[in-house]
């Protein structure tokens, strides 16, 4: 990669953090459950990488990057303050409640089929719905072919179906 200056950096994080951010913030918000959150979380990231811009210099994929930091920064909120729990049994899910009628109806039902699935597969699925990812993109931001990328997104998809349909809702 050509010598850039710390400006330039800077100039380029900034323009991905403009260009990607109703993904981010999508993103963000439904893997934390709050606007509010997804807010801070982004301006922390962006803070935290704006701090040592030089660094970025030696990041061929600054979106993959970002969206990785994107992804732990989400996993670190919700370990150090979980606003809400989504223990609910999945056989409590009735039909009425597979039509939200506001974000946080949607949060939580998204939330408890999603603990449904491993960790690998919830977040193919996450970065692909809410982060608006390809799957060429997902593979470089989880590092994994894509063959892995795809069938994690299959599997996790066809298994929410599954459960859906074992309880007659679909």
């Amino acid at each position: 990669m050509k010598q850039t200056t710390e400006r330039e950096q800077l100039t380029r994080l900034a323009q991905l953090m403009q260009s990607e951010r109703d993904h981010l913030f999508r993103y963000a918000c439904y893997r934390l459950g709050s606007a509010a959150e997804a807010e801070d979380t982004l301006q922390d990231l962006y803070l935290r990488l704006s701090k040592h811009p030089s660094r970025l210099a030696y990041i061929d994929d600054l979106q993959g990057y970002v969206y990785r930091s994107l992804s732990n920064s989400c996993i670190s909120r919700l370990r150090s303050h979980r606003n809400f729990t989504s223990t609910d049994a999945l056989d409590t899910i009735s039909s009425d409640d597979l039509e939200p009628k506001d974000f946080e109806q949607e949060f939580r039902l998204i939330e408890r089929l999603m603990a449904l699935l491993p960790d690998e597969q919830n977040e193919v699925i996450r970065l692909r719905i809410y982060g608006g990812r390809q799957f060429s993109e997902i593979a470089a931001i989880c590092d994994i072919p894509l063959t892995t990328a795809k069938s994690r997104f299959r599997y996790g998809i066809d298994k929410l179906r599954e459960a859906l349909a074992e309880r007659g809702l679909i």
